[in-house]
């Protein structure tokens, strides 16, 4: 899954203390293309407009292999809805991010699941 050259990662990867901008910088450090999905950003705070408010909207602007959950689980099971419907196959769920029932779906739309932290195993 880590080869994979396009991920959306999908937290607040505004806050430069918050894992979610980590990992988008260390994904496009080993020269991932990575777009960034905040549901909770709000018009106006996001000086450069490169971040979409859903993975919907991402999937419009670029192909996505991988979904990086960095989320609190409620919104991850939206965005993992919105994955299976644009047909993509691969999430990396980091610690608290996932839930029983993001697994479930998962399992249930063919997608390929990895929990674990994407700055510790790069």
């Amino acid at each position: 899954m880590l080869r994979q050259p396009t991920w959306a990662v999908i937290g607040d990867v505004l806050h430069p203390r918050k894992p979610a901008r980590a990992v988008a910088e260390r994904l496009e450090a080993l020269g991932k293309t990575v777009v960034r999905v905040n549901p909770r950003v709000k018009p106006g705070t996001d000086p450069h407009g490169v971040i979409f408010r859903s993975l919907r909207d991402a999937a419009a602007k670029s192909d996505i292999d991988v979904v990086d959950l960095i989320i609190n689980p409620r919104d991850g099971l939206v965005q993992m809805e919105h994955a299976a419907a644009l047909g993509i196959k691969s999430a990396f769920v980091q610690p608290g991010a996932g839930s029983d029932e993001i697994l479930a779906l998962c399992e249930r739309e063919g997608i390929a699941v990895h929990e674990g932290c994407v700055l510790r195993e790069t």
